[in-house]
């Protein structure tokens, strides 16, 4: 294991990464889980309870109607508002990991947007709140999109997103409201910060085989060094078969939508 006094040691994992943190920041891993505890649970509490998040309750089955006058097929896989999920501990460290350790071209330095460290995380990730919408079909995932933009700015809310389509079979769109909420700090005092909560749109394909293959993608995610093979010419490696799968049931969703929207146009 690298000396953890040595900060220009690299962490190659992340139990070294901890100790190299604790070293680095004065991360109390004894106190600091407690602190977070409190303070992720109550973020959840104030923005379950933001107008915007109220609004995107009450319009969602409104969004639905609309969609389904316009295409005559239901948007949503259910109308009721998802949970909001809030990041464990471990996953930010994780994070944290790929940011500061395997993801940061300058180290030993620090990376091109600077350290995160638990002084900064609540305003430097942007999913330590985070929530799914499943839609039932692809162009489903802009349609609810474009309504949630609406509703940003109805709030007085920022709203940007992403249209994710990756080498490795990953599509999703990842929303972030940018969304003024009270934090306690670590001596438990409230002070108002803007805060990024992910929004995932994601369809009901693509989500089943997000589920299915999340520990190979998390696995892949803490990888120091990238796999020297090509994936795309080795048929035996596990990448191969999951990777493709992504693109083959996207291909598909879009042939879906092509097709219902023909069959829906001749009636």
């Amino acid at each position: 294991m690298s000396d953890i006094n040595n900060n220009s040691l690299k962490p190659q994992t992340l139990d070294e990464f901890k100790l190299w943190f604790s070293n680095k920041f004065g991360y109390d891993d004894i106190n600091y889980p407690n602190y977070y505890n409190v303070a992720t649970n109550t973020l959840r509490s104030n923005f379950i309870k933001s107008s915007f998040w109220k609004d995107v309750e009450n319009e969602l089955k409104n969004i639905n109607d609309k969609y389904y006058m316009e295409k005559g097929y239901q948007l949503l896989t259910k109308i009721e508002a998802p949970d909001i999920y809030i990041k464990s501990l471990d996953s930010l460290l994780t994070k944290a990991f790929r940011k500061n350790i395997i993801n940061n071209p300058n180290f030993p330095n620090e990376p091109p947007n600077g350290w995160i460290y638990q002084e900064n995380w609540f305003g430097g990730i942007n999913d330590i709140l985070r929530t799914t919408i499943v839609v039932r079909y692809l162009d489903g995932v802009t349609f609810l999109l474009d309504a949630l933009q609406y509703i940003a700015n109805k709030n007085g809310c920022q709203l940007d997103y992403s249209l994710e389509a990756r080498e490795e079979g990953y599509y999703a769109a990842h929303a972030g409201i940018k969304i003024q909420l009270d934090l306690i700090d670590i001596a438990f005092r409230s002070n108002p910060h803007t805060i990024n909560i992910e929004i995932q749109i994601t369809t009901e394909l693509q989500e089943i085989i997000k589920n299915l293959l999340h520990k190979h993608y998390e696995e892949n995610r803490k990888r120091i060094e990238p796999p020297k093979n090509m994936w795309q010419w080795d048929f035996h490696c596990d990448e191969f078969a999951s990777n493709y799968l992504g693109h083959i049931v996207h291909y598909v969703e879009g042939m879906i939508v092509e097709i219902r929207d023909k069959q829906h146009k001749n009636k």
